[in-house]
């Protein structure tokens, strides 16, 4: 998944020609604080639904839900809008790197795929006896 290449084009059109599995990678974005302390995860990939909130930029500190993820590992926000001269609206893109997720889609349950995700890369979610593996016995030694 690593370009090899020091050329900018190349960088950009292996970027466009990676594989679902491999974008979703790039899509990780980071979990606010509280919901890290209730889910015992680090990082998630984005999807629309999400609610986020703005770090830096022009936006800093909007909050609100994902309606678009581009290719360009960008996300459009309901809530971020510019005026236009000719007084329309549109939401521009903001890069991924500058949101954290701070709640889930509002669906009624979350998708088995995500929720198998979280149990996986929970932190919280090991027993003692898993961190620290099997016990020996005292009549086992090492060869």
């Amino acid at each position: 998944m690593k370009v090899k290449s020091k050329q900018p084009r190349k960088q950009r059109k292996a970027l466009f020609n990676y594989k679902n599995h491999q974008k979703s990678k790039l899509l990780t974005v980071r979990v606010a604080d509280f919901v890290r302390e209730e889910y015992g995860i680090k990082s998630l990939p984005l999807r629309v639904g999400d609610g986020v909130r703005i770090t830096r930029g022009e936006f800093k500190d909007f909050e609100g839900e994902i309606i678009e993820i581009t290719k360009k590992q960008r996300a459009k926000i309901k809530e971020a809008t510019f005026d236009k001269a000719d007084g329309t609206q549109f939401h521009p893109a903001i890069h991924i790197s500058k949101m954290v997720i701070t709640k889930f889609t509002k669906e009624k349950k979350m998708d088995p795929w995500r929720a198998r995700m979280i149990e996986r890369k929970a932190i919280f979610g090991f027993s003692e006896d898993v961190l620290t593996g099997p016990k020996k016995q005292k009549g086992e030694e090492d060869d």
